[in-house]
């Protein structure tokens, strides 16, 4: 029976039934329109926050103080390049176990040699992984991100803008591996890497890690 029937019969009792059935009916909808709008916010929030990339780098863990020159004895290291070759520096034995603090001459030194930049690709912990190549011998120098390099890190200055020349001049690196042929003078801390089966590497896992300079000789510019 609608409203005004009951109105017209006098029957204040139903009156008030209906009235108050009215309004539960209204705060229902209600409900159910608020709880339509917040699916929809929530929905389009997560759309939204799935498109938008991360801003923050996935940096390792690894050998991290050494690969980012942040290590408590990077004072120790002399920052005045000594020129060497990819040969040189591949063919002493590595250490065993591989070192965990900086306690040999190759990883208390700066080094400079002039190589071939084979390919490169961003590796998961953000670093520019570069293949070196020089006299039939294969090196790598790896460029850590600038939003890994700790504030404390030595030198972060330079080992940030080696790895943003290096960028300008040959393009962003990207998780394949890219093609390049460039040849260059290159400079950076002795490191030495754990034994892995990622190939080309060098014969020993000596690397150039953190890249504090590079001078293109040819390619990408020169």
């Amino acid at each position: 029976m609608r409203l005004y029937a009951l109105v017209e019969v006098g029957d204040s009792e139903a009156i008030d039934v209906f009235l108050r059935a009215e309004e539960a009916q209204r705060a229902l909808e209600d409900c159910l329109r608020d709880e339509h709008d917040w699916r929809g916010l929530m929905a389009a929030t997560a759309t939204r926050t799935a498109a938008r990339p991360s801003a923050a780098a996935a940096c390792g863990s690894d050998y991290w103080p050494l690969k980012t020159f942040s290590d408590p004895l990077r004072k120790q290291v002399n920052l005045t390049p000594k020129d060497t070759s990819v040969a040189a520096i591949t063919s002493p034995v590595h250490p065993q176990p591989t070192p965990t603090t900086r306690d040999t001459p190759f990883e208390l030194q700066v080094w400079r040699l002039t190589a071939q930049i084979t390919e490169f690709k961003r590796e998961g912990d953000s670093d520019i992984h570069l293949i070196l190549f020089d006299a039939g011998t294969y090196g790598i120098a790896e460029m850590p991100a600038a939003a890994c390099v700790p504030k404390k890190a030595r030198a972060r200055k330079a080992i940030i803008n080696a790895r943003k020349k290096f960028e300008a001049a040959c393009g962003k690196a990207t998780s394949s591996w890219k093609q390049l042929g460039a040849v260059v003078t290159i400079s950076g801390v002795g490191f030495w890497d754990k034994p892995h089966t990622q190939n080309p590497h060098a014969p020993n896992f000596a690397e150039l890690h953190p890249v504090t300079a590079i001078k293109f000789i040819s390619g990408c510019g020169a």
